[in-house]
């Protein structure tokens, strides 16, 4: 029977080649869609490393006429900061903060390896505490590193891994150029700070020591944990006594959820704008499928009739309509499997065998449900028709 169909398909395989195109088509567009989704799910899935949970971002722009002013300033501000009772941990660091529009990178070594570009965060002791951060290996850096011959960073595990492999990363000296070196002193297991769809990427945190500072270097953010509970009018409150101090400063607050909403919707949008289109692709397909079986049923109304006559049973009849719809799509699929099989051989992209391959079985799935749905009601109908009227009419 399957033998049949797949013969008498390729016999009509002009007439049929339209539908079979739109299959590989949708197929493809199918697969793309889903190893799109399944890649943001899978690093959706993973730990982002961070409690942004009760964090907030206040920006500063200085309009001091110098930049030691400037600075005294910064610094009363931070006293003032930490004396309201609903701050828990504050740290000032640059603009690159978590789910920010705004990235630092750069390139570090070790030994002989390549260098591996890594995104560079410098903080105060307290960002730890802020972010609730987990160091599982070594120590976050405090004041004993001060003193420190080379400055002391923490790196996470992906940086970790590409640089020292499966071999220890404590103690050992990275290099950014020939004249600047840093001491490993802890490995976080992770940090995602871009967004909670993107993969974890490398990260360093250099110590933020403000009695060596350049003379012309000012932070211009501050991160602050407060309480739970915490809101608009303790930051009217605070952003009032800080403009006191701040004469003619640019103070801007804003939350990290607020940030991790707006970075979020950079994947959001694209997701929902290609489940649209693909939507209306396997409507299209859809009404194409329904409309080829109405023609056959319409043309082979006789054909039909005689089988009826000859013996078959509406459940054969049934069956051959709905196997005829399923080859097409088989030979669709075919063609797209070539074609969507080189995505994980060459490593497209860059995404793991395991998203391509899981793309390939939910896309392929999908067709065969929708050629399925399509061809049910129709072959219902074609089974429906009664051999006596059928040769009569004919």
């Amino acid at each position: 029977m399957i033998r049949h169909l797949f013969k008498l398909i390729w016999n009509r395989k002009k007439s049929n080649f339209l539908l079979i195109t739109e299959m590989f088509f949708s197929f493809m567009v199918l697969f793309a869609v889903i190893s799109f989704v399944l890649y943001n799910y899978h690093n959706y899935k993973k730990p982002l490393g961070i409690h942004y949970q009760n964090v907030w971002q206040l920006s500063f722009r200085s309009n001091a006429d110098s930049m030691g002013q400037a600075k005294a300033i910064q610094e009363q501000m931070m006293q003032r900061i930490k004396s309201f009772p609903e701050v828990e941990a504050a740290s000032l660091t640059h603009n690159n903060v978590p789910f920010a529009f705004s990235s630092w990178s750069m390139g570090v070594s070790y030994g002989n390896k390549e260098s591996v570009q890594t995104n560079n965060y410098e903080v105060q002791d307290a960002y730890k505490d802020v972010f609730q951060l987990s160091v599982d290996q070594g120590r976050w850096f405090g004041p004993q590193d001060a003193a420190a011959l080379h400055p002391s960073v923490v790196i996470n595990q992906v940086l970790k891994d590409r640089l020292f492999g499966e071999g220890e990363a404590l103690g050992k000296q990275i290099k950014v150029d020939d004249s600047t070196s840093f001491t490993v002193v802890g490995v976080m297991p992770h940090y995602r700070a871009d967004s909670e769809f993107a993969e974890e990427e490398p990260a360093l945190f250099q110590r933020i020591n403000l009695e060596k500072a350049k003379p012309d270097q000012l932070y211009s953010s501050l991160l602050i944990k407060v309480k739970p509970g915490t809101g608009v009018v303790f930051e009217e409150k605070m952003v009032k006594d800080l403009s006191r101090i701040a004469k003619d400063w640019t103070i801007e607050v804003t939350t990290l959820e607020k940030m991790r909403q707006s970075k979020s919707k950079l994947t959001w949008v694209p997701m929902v704008a290609m489940g649209v289109v693909c939507g209306f692709l396997i409507f299209n397909v859809a009404l194409g499928l329904f409309g080829v079986l109405w023609y056959n049923i319409n043309r082979r109304y006789s054909e039909i009739g005689l089988r009826r006559a000859l013996g078959a049973t509406t459940k054969q009849i049934r069956n051959q309509f709905v196997g005829e719809v399923l080859v097409m799509a088989t030979f669709g699929l075919l063609l797209g499997l070539l074609l969507a099989a080189q995505f994980p051989l060459l490593h497209v992209f860059q995404l793991s065998t395991e998203i391509y391959w899981q793309g390939i079985a939910a896309a392929a799935l999908l067709i065969f449900l929708l050629a399925t749905v399509c061809a049910v009601y129709p072959s219902w109908q074609a089974a429906k028709i009664h051999p006596a009227v059928a040769l009569h009419e004919e």
